[in-house]
This record gives structure tokens, C-alpha cells and sequence, in this order.
């Protein structure tokens, strides 16, 4: 299977943020290793790493769009937590079924959920934090 290929259209031009979302592809990248989707032990694993890492990345980007006061923070964060609920409902169901779920279908959930993610949602805010008058590293702290 072909990794997530970082692109400049994911960028959301706050350089921790980005770092972040790069770091979940990593991640994420890691499924597309073909004896990595053949070990359940590992995929589980995978999934526990993207979630801990979600959740940090989440913390994180929360706290710049509330420094930078987005005005559809409230419903971004909402986006968050149902994202981070569906990720860890998705690790529970193949915990439950590891021989009903193959590598193959984490690895184009997982991509397919943070692309997604980071396509849709996250430019938004990039392009907010741009247009504002405050520097990005300012947004940061």
C-alpha cells in the first residue's frame, strides 16, 4: 500500500501544528507497511499510538484556536472529540473482531479519517490564523 504522502495543501501554515499533523502520518503510515498489517498485536498497537497522539495534537490545536479566538472553535472541538470517540470505537471493534478486520481496512480507515481531517477542517482554521492580524508563532505562545 502506497504512505500518506505529506502535501503543501495540508499545511495549515503554524509550524506546530503542522509538525503534528506529519507526525500523524507517520503514524498512520505505519499500517501501510505490509507485514505491519499482518500482526493484530501491532495494529492494536498502531491505533493506541494514533490515539494518544490525537489526543495531544488535539489539546494542542484547541489551545491556538482559542489563543487566536476561531470563531467556530466550539464546533471544531465538537468535530474533535466525535473524531477521537470514532478512532477509539474503531480500535474497540477490531480488538473485538482482529480476524474480521484486515490491515488493509485500518490502514484506509485511519488515512482516510485523517486526511479528511486535516483537508477539510484543519486548512480552515490555517486560513483564519493567517488572515488574522497576529503572527502564527503568536497563536502558538
Amino acid at each position: 500500500m502506497e504512505p500518506i504522502q505529506w502535501s503543501r495543501w495540508m499545511s495549515v501554515g503554524i509550524d506546530d501544528l503542522d509538525e503534528d499533523h506529519r507526525t500523524l502520518i507517520g503514524i498512520v503510515n505505519k499500517l501501510s507497511d505490509d507485514a505491519n498489517r499482518q500482526d493484530p498485536a501491532l495494529i492494536e498497537a498502531i491505533l493506541d499510538e494514533l490515539i494518544a497522539y490525537t489526543r495531544h495534537h488535539f489539546a494542542a490545536e484547541e489551545a491556538c484556536m482559542q489563543r487566536s479566538n476561531y470563531p467556530t472553535f466550539a464546533a471544531h472541538k465538537a468535530l474533535h472529540d466525535a473524531l477521537t470517540r470514532q478512532v477509539e470505537a474503531y480500535r474497540d471493534g477490531f480488538v473485538a473482531n482482529r480476524a474480521g478486520i484486515s490491515g488493509e481496512e485500518v490502514f484506509d480507515f485511519c488515512a482516510a479519517w485523517l486526511g479528511k481531517h486535516i483537508l477539510k477542517e484543519d486548512t480552515r482554521f490555517g486560513e483564519y490564523a493567517g488572515s488574522a492580524v497576529r503572527e502564527p508563532a503568536e497563536l502558538i505562545g
